[in-house]
Protein backbone atom coordinates (compact mmCIF):
# COMPACT_ATOMS: atom_id res chain seq x y z
CA UNK A 1 0.00 0.00 0.00
CA UNK A 2 2.95 2.42 0.71
CA UNK A 3 4.58 2.00 -2.52
CA UNK A 4 0.98 2.45 -4.28
CA UNK A 5 1.13 5.52 -2.22
CA UNK A 6 4.05 6.60 -3.20
CA UNK A 7 3.46 6.26 -6.89
CA UNK A 8 0.66 8.06 -6.98
CA UNK A 9 1.99 10.68 -4.64
CA UNK A 10 4.59 10.89 -7.33
CA UNK A 11 2.18 10.65 -10.32
CA UNK A 12 0.31 13.77 -8.98
CA UNK A 13 3.34 15.73 -8.49
CA UNK A 14 4.29 14.94 -11.91
CA UNK A 15 1.17 15.99 -13.44
CA UNK A 16 1.74 19.46 -11.71
CA UNK A 17 4.93 20.25 -12.88
CA UNK A 18 4.02 19.36 -16.46
CA UNK A 19 0.86 21.72 -15.67
CA UNK A 20 3.05 24.62 -14.78
CA UNK A 21 5.23 23.72 -17.92
CA UNK A 22 2.65 24.14 -20.33
CA UNK A 23 0.81 27.26 -18.70
CA UNK A 24 4.53 28.86 -18.97
CA UNK A 25 4.73 27.71 -22.86
CA UNK A 26 1.26 28.83 -23.52
CA UNK A 27 1.83 32.41 -21.50
CA UNK A 28 5.33 32.72 -23.01
CA UNK A 29 3.38 31.81 -26.57
CA UNK A 30 1.17 34.32 -25.80
CA UNK A 31 3.90 37.30 -25.57
CA UNK A 32 5.06 36.65 -27.86
CA UNK A 33 1.79 36.47 -30.13
CA UNK A 34 0.45 39.74 -28.92
CA UNK A 35 3.30 41.02 -26.94
CA UNK A 36 5.08 42.54 -30.56
CA UNK A 37 2.81 43.90 -33.18
CA UNK A 38 2.34 43.03 -36.62
CA UNK A 39 4.49 44.66 -39.16
CA UNK A 40 1.55 45.86 -40.73
CA UNK A 41 0.19 46.98 -37.74
CA UNK A 42 3.23 48.94 -36.80
CA UNK A 43 3.43 50.66 -40.38
CA UNK A 44 -0.13 51.65 -40.14
CA UNK A 45 0.33 53.97 -36.85
CA UNK A 46 4.00 55.32 -38.04
CA UNK A 47 2.63 58.17 -39.94
CA UNK A 48 0.12 59.22 -37.21
CA UNK A 49 3.32 59.22 -34.72
CA UNK A 50 5.60 61.37 -36.68
CA UNK A 51 2.79 63.97 -37.48
CA UNK A 52 2.74 64.00 -33.84
CA UNK A 53 6.56 64.83 -33.64
CA UNK A 54 7.21 68.20 -32.13
CA UNK A 55 11.25 68.33 -32.52
CA UNK A 56 13.90 65.80 -33.73
CA UNK A 57 17.42 65.48 -34.35
CA UNK A 58 18.51 63.95 -38.21
CA UNK A 59 21.52 63.35 -39.62
CA UNK A 60 21.22 62.90 -43.56
CA UNK A 61 24.18 61.91 -46.09
CA UNK A 62 22.67 62.28 -49.92
CA UNK A 63 24.92 61.57 -53.06
CA UNK A 64 24.17 63.58 -56.43
CA UNK A 65 25.73 61.10 -59.05
CA UNK A 66 28.83 62.54 -60.54
CA UNK A 67 28.27 65.75 -59.21
CA UNK A 68 28.87 65.82 -55.01
CA UNK A 69 28.07 64.99 -51.60
CA UNK A 70 25.79 66.37 -48.72
CA UNK A 71 26.30 65.63 -45.00
CA UNK A 72 23.61 67.28 -42.60
CA UNK A 73 23.39 67.04 -38.86
CA UNK A 74 20.47 69.19 -37.83
CA UNK A 75 18.11 69.61 -34.88
CA UNK A 76 14.64 70.71 -36.40
CA UNK A 77 11.73 72.30 -33.84
CA UNK A 78 8.81 71.72 -35.72
CA UNK A 79 6.25 72.75 -32.89
CA UNK A 80 4.77 75.57 -34.33
CA UNK A 81 4.12 76.93 -37.92
CA UNK A 82 7.31 77.78 -38.53
CA UNK A 83 10.32 76.08 -38.86
CA UNK A 84 12.86 76.64 -36.28
CA UNK A 85 16.55 74.71 -36.62
CA UNK A 86 20.20 74.72 -36.40
CA UNK A 87 23.34 72.07 -37.05
CA UNK A 88 25.87 71.98 -39.44
CA UNK A 89 26.90 70.77 -43.03
CA UNK A 90 29.16 69.83 -45.59
CA UNK A 91 29.01 69.97 -49.60
CA UNK A 92 31.37 68.34 -51.83
CA UNK A 93 30.73 69.52 -55.35
CA UNK A 94 32.39 69.20 -58.71
CA UNK A 95 30.37 70.71 -61.08
CA UNK A 96 31.63 70.29 -64.88
CA UNK A 97 35.30 69.69 -63.28
CA UNK A 98 35.62 72.53 -60.75
CA UNK A 99 35.81 70.58 -57.29
CA UNK A 100 34.65 72.61 -54.33
CA UNK A 101 34.24 71.99 -50.96
CA UNK A 102 32.23 73.94 -48.45
CA UNK A 103 31.54 73.52 -44.60
CA UNK A 104 29.98 75.75 -41.37
CA UNK A 105 26.91 75.78 -39.29
CA UNK A 106 23.17 76.69 -40.17
CA UNK A 107 20.30 78.59 -38.04
CA UNK A 108 17.08 78.87 -39.46
CA UNK A 109 14.15 80.76 -38.02
CA UNK A 110 11.04 80.63 -40.10
CA UNK A 111 11.58 82.38 -42.95
CA UNK A 112 15.46 83.60 -42.38
CA UNK A 113 18.31 81.67 -42.55
CA UNK A 114 22.05 81.53 -41.43
CA UNK A 115 25.41 80.13 -42.39
CA UNK A 116 28.29 80.26 -41.21
CA UNK A 117 31.03 78.98 -43.46
CA UNK A 118 34.11 77.04 -41.84
CA UNK A 119 35.32 76.14 -44.95
CA UNK A 120 35.37 77.31 -48.05
CA UNK A 121 37.92 75.36 -50.13
CA UNK A 122 38.91 73.42 -53.84
CA UNK A 123 41.70 70.93 -54.17
CA UNK A 124 41.85 72.31 -58.02
CA UNK A 125 44.64 75.16 -57.12
CA UNK A 126 43.33 77.56 -59.19
CA UNK A 127 40.42 77.17 -57.60
CA UNK A 128 41.37 77.00 -54.20
CA UNK A 129 44.01 80.87 -55.06
CA UNK A 130 40.35 82.25 -56.08
CA UNK A 131 38.45 81.02 -52.95
CA UNK A 132 41.35 81.76 -50.57
CA UNK A 133 40.48 85.93 -50.36
CA UNK A 134 36.86 85.09 -50.35
CA UNK A 135 37.27 82.18 -47.28
CA UNK A 136 39.32 84.97 -45.42
CA UNK A 137 36.38 87.28 -45.56
CA UNK A 138 33.38 84.90 -44.78
CA UNK A 139 34.81 82.33 -42.80
CA UNK A 140 33.36 82.12 -39.03
CA UNK A 141 30.82 84.97 -39.65
CA UNK A 142 26.70 84.82 -39.46
CA UNK A 143 25.52 85.56 -42.88
CA UNK A 144 22.24 86.02 -43.66
CA UNK A 145 21.17 84.07 -46.34
CA UNK A 146 19.87 85.51 -49.79
CA UNK A 147 18.89 84.06 -53.12
CA UNK A 148 21.08 86.19 -54.71
CA UNK A 149 24.05 86.17 -53.17
CA UNK A 150 26.77 83.76 -54.36
CA UNK A 151 28.38 81.77 -51.61
CA UNK A 152 25.29 82.15 -48.44
CA UNK A 153 22.57 80.95 -50.79
CA UNK A 154 24.64 77.21 -51.59
CA UNK A 155 23.55 76.22 -47.57
CA UNK A 156 20.21 76.61 -48.35
CA UNK A 157 19.89 73.23 -50.48
CA UNK A 158 20.86 70.78 -47.49
CA UNK A 159 17.55 72.04 -45.59
CA UNK A 160 15.52 72.38 -48.52
CA UNK A 161 15.98 68.55 -50.10
CA UNK A 162 15.34 67.19 -46.93
CA UNK A 163 12.36 69.08 -46.92
CA UNK A 164 11.07 67.78 -50.13
CA UNK A 165 12.54 64.69 -49.54
CA UNK A 166 10.63 63.47 -46.53
CA UNK A 167 8.56 60.26 -47.05
CA UNK A 168 6.74 61.03 -43.96
CA UNK A 169 6.21 65.21 -43.55
CA UNK A 170 6.67 66.42 -40.05
CA UNK A 171 4.13 69.16 -38.96
CA UNK A 172 2.59 69.90 -35.21
CA UNK A 173 -0.96 69.77 -36.57
CA UNK A 174 -3.84 69.95 -34.84
CA UNK A 175 -6.79 67.19 -34.84
CA UNK A 176 -8.77 68.40 -37.90
CA UNK A 177 -5.40 68.77 -39.74
CA UNK A 178 -3.79 65.61 -39.19
CA UNK A 179 -6.93 64.03 -39.79
CA UNK A 180 -7.29 65.11 -43.21
CA UNK A 181 -3.50 63.97 -43.84
CA UNK A 182 -3.87 61.20 -42.51
CA UNK A 183 -6.77 60.18 -44.61
CA UNK A 184 -4.46 60.38 -47.62
CA UNK A 185 -1.46 58.73 -45.90
CA UNK A 186 -3.38 55.77 -44.14
CA UNK A 187 -5.02 54.80 -47.65
CA UNK A 188 -4.30 51.77 -48.43
CA UNK A 189 -3.30 52.51 -51.75
CA UNK A 190 -0.53 55.15 -50.68
CA UNK A 191 1.86 52.81 -49.91
CA UNK A 192 3.02 49.61 -50.90
CA UNK A 193 4.69 47.00 -48.64
CA UNK A 194 6.71 45.26 -50.53
CA UNK A 195 8.73 43.29 -48.35
CA UNK A 196 9.36 43.69 -44.31
CA UNK A 197 11.19 41.65 -41.70
CA UNK A 198 12.16 42.29 -38.45
CA UNK A 199 15.75 43.99 -37.32
CA UNK A 200 17.77 44.36 -34.59
CA UNK A 201 19.67 48.15 -34.96
CA UNK A 202 22.24 49.35 -32.34
CA UNK A 203 20.03 50.25 -29.72
CA UNK A 204 16.49 49.50 -31.07
CA UNK A 205 14.14 46.21 -32.31
CA UNK A 206 12.82 48.10 -35.99
CA UNK A 207 10.63 46.42 -39.30
CA UNK A 208 12.51 47.12 -42.20
CA UNK A 209 10.17 48.00 -44.79
CA UNK A 210 10.70 48.14 -48.28
CA UNK A 211 8.15 50.38 -50.07
CA UNK A 212 6.43 51.66 -53.47
CA UNK A 213 4.24 54.31 -52.93
CA UNK A 214 1.37 56.22 -55.03
CA UNK A 215 3.09 59.88 -56.67
CA UNK A 216 -0.13 61.36 -56.96
CA UNK A 217 -1.85 60.38 -53.31
CA UNK A 218 1.79 61.93 -51.99
CA UNK A 219 1.45 64.89 -53.84
CA UNK A 220 -2.09 65.29 -52.32
CA UNK A 221 -0.48 64.67 -48.89
CA UNK A 222 2.55 66.85 -49.39
CA UNK A 223 0.53 69.83 -50.83
CA UNK A 224 -2.14 69.92 -48.19
CA UNK A 225 0.66 69.83 -45.22
CA UNK A 226 2.29 72.99 -47.46
CA UNK A 227 -1.15 74.81 -46.50
CA UNK A 228 -0.60 73.89 -42.83
CA UNK A 229 3.17 74.13 -42.43
CA UNK A 230 4.48 76.81 -44.66
CA UNK A 231 8.15 75.46 -44.19
CA UNK A 232 7.15 72.03 -45.95
CA UNK A 233 8.19 72.26 -49.36
CA UNK A 234 6.52 70.44 -51.73
CA UNK A 235 8.02 69.19 -55.53
CA UNK A 236 6.97 70.37 -58.80
CA UNK A 237 5.12 67.19 -59.45
CA UNK A 238 6.79 65.06 -62.83
CA UNK A 239 10.96 66.81 -61.62
CA UNK A 240 10.99 64.85 -58.75
CA UNK A 241 10.92 60.78 -58.29
CA UNK A 242 11.92 58.31 -55.50
CA UNK A 243 12.25 55.11 -57.08
CA UNK A 244 12.92 53.56 -54.51
CA UNK A 245 12.42 53.62 -50.56
CA UNK A 246 13.49 51.76 -47.51
CA UNK A 247 11.78 52.66 -43.90
CA UNK A 248 13.23 51.45 -40.47
CA UNK A 249 10.49 52.05 -37.31
CA UNK A 250 10.86 51.21 -33.77
CA UNK A 251 8.54 48.21 -32.60
CA UNK A 252 8.51 50.10 -29.52
CA UNK A 253 8.02 53.80 -30.55
CA UNK A 254 6.63 53.53 -33.85
CA UNK A 255 8.77 55.93 -35.19
CA UNK A 256 10.90 56.36 -38.42
CA UNK A 257 14.38 55.77 -37.23
CA UNK A 258 16.14 55.70 -40.43
CA UNK A 259 15.14 55.38 -44.66
CA UNK A 260 17.28 55.22 -47.51
CA UNK A 261 16.03 56.47 -50.84
CA UNK A 262 17.25 56.66 -54.70
CA UNK A 263 15.63 58.71 -57.24
CA UNK A 264 15.90 61.84 -59.50
CA UNK A 265 15.77 65.63 -58.16
CA UNK A 266 15.01 68.42 -60.55
CA UNK A 267 18.33 70.03 -59.59
CA UNK A 268 20.81 67.10 -58.85
CA UNK A 269 20.08 64.65 -61.12
CA UNK A 270 20.50 61.00 -60.08
CA UNK A 271 20.55 61.11 -55.92
CA UNK A 272 20.96 58.28 -53.19
CA UNK A 273 20.62 59.05 -49.48
CA UNK A 274 20.27 57.85 -45.68
CA UNK A 275 18.60 59.42 -43.22
CA UNK A 276 18.56 59.03 -39.23
CA UNK A 277 16.14 60.08 -37.05
CA UNK A 278 17.07 60.39 -32.91
CA UNK A 279 15.68 62.32 -29.81
CA UNK A 280 12.27 62.66 -30.65
CA UNK A 281 10.69 65.26 -29.05
CA UNK A 282 13.72 66.50 -26.92
CA UNK A 283 13.90 70.31 -27.08
CA UNK A 284 16.81 72.38 -27.60
CA UNK A 285 16.98 75.98 -28.11
CA UNK A 286 17.16 77.82 -31.30
CA UNK A 287 18.27 81.74 -31.23
CA UNK A 288 18.97 84.16 -34.33
CA UNK A 289 22.45 85.39 -34.14
CA UNK A 290 22.98 88.03 -32.32
CA UNK A 291 25.10 89.47 -34.81
CA UNK A 292 25.63 88.92 -38.38
CA UNK A 293 26.04 90.26 -41.69
CA UNK A 294 25.21 90.32 -45.52
CA UNK A 295 27.40 88.25 -47.92
CA UNK A 296 28.09 91.52 -49.78
CA UNK A 297 28.88 93.63 -47.08
CA UNK A 298 31.79 90.84 -46.29
CA UNK A 299 33.23 91.05 -49.72
CA UNK A 300 33.04 94.33 -50.75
Amino acid sequence: MATSSKKNGMSKRNKWIIGVIAVVVVLFGLVMIFGTPSAEAVFKDMNEKMLETESVTLDEKMTMKGTGEITLHMYMDLGSSQLNARGNFTMSINSEGMPMEFAGDLIKIGDDSYVRYTTISSSDSKIAANFSTTEAKLKNNWIKIRDKDQFSSLAKSPIEFTSTILPVPFANLNDTQRKNVLDILQDKNMYTINESSKVEMSDVSAYKYLLSYDEDKYDQAAKLISNYASYFKTSDGDNDEISSLTVWADIATKRVVKFEYSGTNKDSGDVTGVISFTNYNKKQTVERPSDYSIESELLD
